[in-house]
């Protein structure tokens, strides 16, 4: 696992929750001074964090696997 990438995925969800709850605030869906401005940029951290240590735990390396036969 690359540390360097999951962080990265990481904070790219972060910053992809947060602009998902200031876009909710301005278009009116929830008050500003909902628990739900705060919460879902962490869901977002935490979220994409998970599916990022998923997605590199699924398949081996490309590394890894043997090259197939010339044909």
């Amino acid at each position: 696992m690359k540390v360097g990438r999951l962080i990265a995925a990481a904070l790219l969800g972060f910053f992809f929750f947060l602009f998902v709850a200031i876009d909710l605030v301005l278009f009116g869906v929830i008050p500003l001074n909902s628990v739900v401005v705060t919460v879902l940029p962490l869901v977002g951290l935490l979220l994409v964090a998970v599916v990022g240590v998923v997605a590199s735990r699924g398949r081996p390396a490309a590394a890894d696997q043997p090259m197939p036969p010339a044909a």
